[in-house]
């Protein structure tokens, strides 16, 4: 919170508060009925008082903004994530790279000018790209039961939508079947190949 900002915010706040009470003061000197001064310094006062902790209140969401607390994450990835990467690396390494959380915008372009990219950035578990050039070639998604709520159903149909529409195979696989490193080569090899 700047220190000027905040002086002024209490300035505003002492001198609303006066002008408010000089206001009530006068009225109670003319009981009879409100004078048109009175009346003028009550308004005065009291809008000054509402700017004022207006104010301060936004000055105090800034500093809430400004003194968030970060920290360096372990790891980008879960442990269950680390392992099937270790399994998906294994597969012909001499040809492919595999990226954990790939941003659907690094290997996706939007060519429609009217809507908005913000669906992009979506991140996937895993992209398979080719070694020598990086080009995308398969995503790769580990369901966990994350999966099964409906927000995350909504996500992942969007998610085969955009890959669909981009001609970007996209392949899942529950934890279960990462377990069985045959499957997973047979699928993502075939999935590759396949386009």
């Amino acid at each position: 919170m700047k220190k000027s900002s905040v002086n002024f915010a209490c300035g505003l706040l002492a001198v609303s508060a006066l002008v408010l009470f000089a206001g009530v003061a006068l009225e109670l000197g003319f009981p009879s009925k409100m004078s048109a001064a009175a009346f003028v310094l009550c308004a005065v006062g009291a809008a000054g008082l509402v700017a004022s902790l207006v104010l301060m209140f936004r000055l105090r969401k800034g500093e809430a903004l400004t003194s968030a607390k970060y920290a360096r994450k372990k790891s980008i990835v879960t442990p269950c994530e680390l392992d099937f990467l270790k399994t998906l690396r294994r597969i012909s390494p001499e040809k492919y790279e595999v990226l954990p959380q790939a941003v659907l915008l690094s290997v996706i372009d939007k060519r429609t000018e009217t809507a908005y990219r913000n669906e992009l950035f979506r991140v996937i578990d895993y992209v398979f790209v080719d070694r020598i050039s990086f080009a995308p070639l398969l995503l790769v998604e580990l369901n966990d039961r994350s999966h099964l709520r409906a927000d995350r159903k909504l996500r992942d149909e969007k998610v085969r939508e955009i890959c669909d529409k981009a001609k970007l195979p996209l392949v899942t696989f529950t934890t279960d079947e990462t377990r069985s490193f045959d499957l997973v080569r047979k699928r993502v090899l075939s999935e590759i190949l396949k386009r």
